[in-house]
């Protein structure tokens, strides 16, 4: 087999050449820094359902820093040849890590939506999001293992240096691995947060049920109805440090004897002495707009980075006329995602934030950061 048999620049040392790996090196640090200091910080804080698909996103950003990236850097850098064992290797852990990415924002970003229409639902959205988070590497493995042994055409033009591993350009698999491990998760990710989006803009939504009430308030009122704000809990339950109410008394007529579904002057004043208790509404309308603005923000990110490379391999497996250099910006372009996505993720999420800020300061492994949950109301 043929292994490494030479090893000198790609072109010219010039000043490009240094800033190219300049570039490169800032990115493989910071993908290996970041993701591996969000699973350090996601081990102390209490699990909250989210955890899991950012767990799982740091992973695979991780081993994309760790086994991918330095060859990618190198190939575009250097000119040597690998065997073919190592360059199937390499390409088969590519596409697994860059799909196994992509596969838990998506996931990640179902879990913010169930966290926001259905925020009471804890358990049964750590369930389902540990499930899903499991299922991730299945498919993505299964979506890479065939890159490894179909073949592919060269897709470097005449008077390019073929480089050391090459990228599968093979018109059908292609095809069939970008839907899968693309397009079909960013279409489910453009209807999850528009869904979101509109939930967001919604007025804060007050169910009213009838139901045994704490605090022995059934005993003065035995007919009393329960009405939970549900808009008091956020996205994420693990934001909230101080307990607030959840439910308000409501008693039923006087004359008639049935309840009558308050009107909004109604729901305003029963409110009201909330207010002086502090009761957050102000808080909630803030939360409401960071996590739109964090949304937005999200989704363009992972479009502007990914969307480049996606479009430009089918047209190369078709009419193979894309430069070397079209293929470097792109390519690196979404490997910067997982750079990023350190910041954007994790720093939307304020306990992985005040805990990974903790796993940086702090000298000492033995410290755990412990976030307050706000107590769910009782359901009878």
């Amino acid at each position: 087999m043929q292994s490494v048999l030479t090893l000198h620049p790609r072109g010219d040392m010039t000043s490009s050449w240094w800033a190219a790996a300049a570039a490169m090196a800032a990115v493989t640090f910071f993908t290996v820094g970041g993701n591996a200091a969000v699973l350090v910080a996601l081990k102390r804080v209490n699990r909250a359902p989210a955890h899991y698909p950012l767990a799982s996103l740091a992973t695979a950003d991780l081993l994309l820093g760790l086994l991918v990236l330095p060859i990618a850097a190198a190939r575009e850098l250097f000119v040597f040849h690998l065997n073919w064992a190592i360059c199937s290797c390499w390409s088969t852990l590519d596409v697994l890590c860059c799909t196994a990415s992509i596969l838990s924002i998506c996931t990640l970003g179902w879990e913010r939506f169930c966290g926001i229409t259905a925020p009471l639902a804890r358990a049964q959205r750590a369930k389902t999001a540990r499930l899903l988070a499991a299922l991730i590497w299945p498919v993505a493995t299964t979506i890479a293992i065939p890159t490894a042994f179909i073949p592919s055409p060269k897709h470097f033009l005449p008077g390019e240096i073929a480089k050391a591993c090459t990228v599968n350009t093979n018109s059908s698999y292609v095809f069939v691995s970008i839907f899968f491990s693309f397009y079909l998760p960013a279409s489910v990710m453009v209807v999850l947060y528009a869904r979101i989006l509109r939930a967001l803009a919604a007025p804060p939504s007050i169910r009213f049920h009838r139901g045994q009430v704490t605090n022995n308030v059934e005993k003065v009122i035995p007919d009393a109805v329960v009405v939970n704000v549900d808009s008091v809990t956020p996205a994420d339950e693990s934001q909230e440090n101080h307990k607030v109410p959840k439910s308000i008394v409501v008693p039923p007529s006087p004359k008639t004897g049935h309840f009558m579904i308050p009107s909004s002057e109604t729901v305003r004043a029963i409110t009201s002495p909330l207010k002086r208790l502090k009761f957050p509404v102000a808080g909630i309308i803030s939360r409401q707009r960071r996590a739109t603005r964090t949304i937005v923000m999200l989704m363009s990110l992972f479009l502007l980075c990914w969307t480049p490379f996606f479009v430009m391999l089918p047209v190369d497996s078709i009419c193979e006329c894309v430069r070397d250099a079209a293929w470097l910006w792109c390519t690196w372009l979404g490997y910067t995602n997982s750079a990023l996505n350190p910041l954007v993720y994790a720093a939307s999420s304020p306990a992985v934030s005040r805990a990974l800020h903790a796993s940086l300061t702090t000298t000492t492994c033995t410290r755990t950061t412990d976030v307050t949950r706000t107590p769910l109301p009782r359901r009878t």
